[in-house]
């Protein structure tokens, strides 16, 4: 394909460039949507928006993967500020966080209805 271009005019390209060269919001939501694209993290996710907190050792056997794996998995979710832990002596609990990006995620009902 040819491009018929620029159509844009040169000023309104360097309004675009500038604006666009450095836009740190736009790498975190990048990275945000990668913490969620991932199947098992998504999983974790509409689990608790239902159950609003589970244990590592319920989300283990509901999601049917190891302790190490769905720890890494919560660690990254932590990292972005999506979950949050409460301990109870030994057993770690996990649930949403107020995050405003967790609003454009609907729930398993919702997502169903689509």
């Amino acid at each position: 394909m040819k491009c018929i271009g620029p159509t844009l005019s040169e000023t309104e390209i360097k309004q675009y460039y500038e604006k666009y060269a450095f836009f740190p919001e736009l790498e975190e939501q990048s990275e945000l949507f990668n913490i969620i694209s991932n199947p098992v993290r998504l999983k974790v996710i509409h689990l608790l928006q239902e159950a609003k907190e589970v244990c590592v050792c319920d989300l283990r056997d509901i999601i049917g993967i190891t302790s190490s794996a769905i720890s890494q998995h919560l660690a990254k979710m932590k990292a972005f500020q999506l979950v949050k832990s409460r301990k109870d002596a030994q057993t770690v609990f996990y649930s949403l966080t107020s995050h405003p990006f967790l609003e454009v995620i609907p729930t398993v009902e919702e997502a169903v209805q689509s």
